[in-house]
């Protein structure tokens, strides 16, 4: 198991992949287990846990999804 704190930090900016469409987020917590999320369009508690539902969060930078002014 990965310890998340090592690879998120509180107020990162990260794309979130849920039900096929990417969501821009900020990281409001992390802990060793999972980390919680503020999605403005969702939700301001997004709950992503190591084991569950990690692999739909991506670092803002390595998301390798083009934004807007890429296109």
């Amino acid at each position: 198991m990965a310890n998340l704190t090592r690879l998120f930090k509180t107020d990162q900016k990260v794309k979130c992949n849920l039900d096929g469409k990417i969501y821009s987020g900020t990281v409001k917590e992390t802990c060793a287990d999972h980390i919680i999320v503020d999605i403005p369009e969702v939700n301001d508690h997004c709950y992503f846990e190591d084991g569950l539902n990690m692999d739909c969060v991506y670092p803002e930078m390595n998301s390798g999804v083009k934004s807007r002014k890429d296109d």
